[in-house]
């Protein structure tokens, strides 16, 4: 594996561990109601902004994660569940395609100078 590899699989470890942290810290601000606090407050900015950041790393770790594993052989049905993307409950979206196949070339590019 490369080094440029090597750090992909680094990178998807480390936010992986503060996507379960931020995930726990959101329990508890549940837990202690910040989510009822008034719109201005400092509680309630915490609680929003922890989301925020949440979705976002969650979103990139998918991308990250879907092109990391096709550049290891993987075929998207072994690595997405196969959840439903559209139909009754579902709240899943599709990956950005165009966002998966730029971070392969930056990882492709990068393997092939090595090389």
């Amino acid at each position: 594996m490369t080094k440029e590899m090597l750090e992909l699989k680094s990178w998807l470890k480390k936010s992986g561990k503060e996507i379960h942290k931020r995930k726990h810290v959101l329990k508890e601000h549940q837990r202690h109601g910040y989510d009822t606090y008034a719109w201005n407050s400092l509680q309630y900015q915490t609680f929003i902004d922890n989301i925020a950041f949440l979705r976002n790393l969650q979103w990139e770790y998918r991308h990250m994660h879907i092109a990391y594993s096709e550049l290891r052989g993987h075929t998207r049905d072994q690595i997405e569940a196969s959840y439903p993307y559209e139909g009754m409950g579902s709240y899943r979206q599709r990956p950005d395609e165009k966002w998966i196949d730029a971070i392969k070339k930056i990882y492709l590019s990068a393997c092939s100078q090595v090389v």
